[in-house]
């Protein structure tokens, strides 16, 4: 008995280990995905691009991730997440380089077109990162730590979030923009040996008992399965409204609201926006144990829709806040906008565990939809009111500026994820169960 209680402690050890050093690429995948915010002002300036422009570019790592979850759970379920993390850091670490290689080459006309392709490339390979973390948590971990895991692993993201918001940024006013991209892309080469040598797919002798892996047919039947459900679709709809939170304000148009409408300077600014992730990063973990313990889905969601939104209507629409309160404010409104990390839970207790990828999967399609569509559109939205005068006129009665006016939507996807959990199904914690 003492031997069996031995490798089990082993295995649960090994579990641990292995779905962190997934959740470690998933940190720098998120990295790579700020990268750019910091930059804004040097890459708008180099391709001669405006906000339209600047939105187009870091969207297009949206434009590859979003379509591709689609797949991603499909080839997790049917490959493994060894070879699945490996090569999508390769990836990663490759659009890196396109993004920086083709200045010394290129014009800067081509070379935005270049840059457009390593971000698509970038996207391609993140798109794998979090579904895999995900399903290496489905593999090695109990169930009732699903949830946690999962608040674990989005707080190491917004480790890789922060250190991209304010080391990145130092870096790249030390030495450049260009040599910094090509740093970030150095340690995605690293990592690639790492993954491939000590990731494993449960294979080992400390857990021989396996299930067997689905054929594609199989998964194929479980992701048309997973997308008739209209919990799946209600799960991933909640988590895009959470999730505008970083792909709208905290990666992409936060510094920049913060140095128009708070009169910040660029890296005052990139400082105090990183404390949306540092919400994220205790928040994640805090709202997945929260609702592990309670076995409620339902309450913490509720409860973070309704405290982001007083935070939300602060932050935007009462711009006299001193640094220390904007500070407390981003922090808060990460912490209660991280409750998005149950959305995934929900996935897999609606989905048998053979498909639990391809269920995360869809649901973590449906919260890219935010980086997609609504990071452009927040641009388009900037610059169409620039050049509405009537808009223009309105916004300066109101005192209201341009970047308030695009960035509504956020306390309006709050609004709708109250109607949305009218509709949502308590699971109470428990795995599914076939009918």
């Amino acid at each position: 008995m003492s031997q069996q209680n031995g490798g089990v402690k082993r295995a649960t050890l090994a579990g641990w280990l292995v779905c962190a050093l997934g959740a470690i690429f998933y940190s720098y995948e998120y990295l790579l995905r700020v990268e750019p915010s910091v930059m804004s002002n040097e890459l708008m300036s180099y391709y001669g691009i405006g906000y339209e422009g600047f939105g187009l570019l870091v969207g297009f790592y949206y434009t590859a991730y979003t379509p591709m979850q689609l797949l991603v759970g499909m080839i997790t379920d049917l490959y493994g997440p060894r070879r699945v993390l490996t090569t999508a850091v390769a990836f990663c670490a490759l659009g890196s380089y396109m993004f920086a290689m083709p200045h010394t080459y290129f014009s800067p006309n081509t070379y935005f077109y270049i840059a457009c392709t390593g971000r698509f490339m970038v996207g391609f390979g993140s798109a794998f990162a979090f579904v895999g973390v995900l399903k290496l948590a489905v593999i090695w971990l109990p169930a009732n730590r699903f949830a946690l895991f999962s608040g674990l692993a989005t707080a190491l993201g917004m480790v890789g979030a922060m250190i991209g918001d304010t080391e990145i940024m130092h870096l790249s006013q030390t030495i450049g923009w260009l040599d910094t991209i090509l740093y970030s892309a150095s340690f995605g080469v690293m990592l690639i040996p790492v993954l491939w040598l000590l990731v494993r797919d449960k294979h080992d002798d400390l857990c021989p008992k396996r299930n067997p892996r689905p054929t594609f047919q199989d998964v194929f039947s479980g992701l048309a399965a997973i997308a008739k459900n209209p919990q799946i679709w209600i799960s991933g709809s909640i988590a895009l409204c959470f999730y505008c939170s970083l792909a709208v304000f905290g990666e992409t148009w936060g510094v920049q609201f913060l140095v128009t409408t708070y009169g910040l300077s660029q890296k005052s600014a990139a400082h105090i926006n990183a404390a949306v992730f540092a919400g994220w990063l205790v928040g994640a973990p805090l709202m997945g144990l929260i609702s592990d313990q309670l076995r409620n889905r339902k309450l913490p969601i509720i409860a973070g829709a309704i405290l982001s939104l007083c935070t939300l209507i602060i932050f935007l629409y009462y711009p006299n806040l001193s640094p220390n309160q904007l500070l407390t404010m981003l922090f808060l409104y990460g912490v209660f906008c991280s409750a998005e990390v149950i959305c995934f839970s929900l996935g897999r207790e609606n989905a048998p565990d053979q498909y639990s990828a391809s269920a995360i999967a869809f649901i973590n399609m449906l919260t890219m939809v935010s980086g997609m569509v609504l990071q452009p559109l927040v641009g388009i939205l900037i610059s169409w009111s620039q050049h509405n005068i009537y808009i223009e006129n309105i916004l300066s009665n109101l005192h209201i500026n341009n970047f308030q006016f695009a960035l509504f939507i956020l306390p309006l996807g709050t609004v709708i994820i109250l109607l949305l959990t009218m509709k949502l199904r308590e699971t109470h914690a428990k795995p599914f169960k076939e009918a």
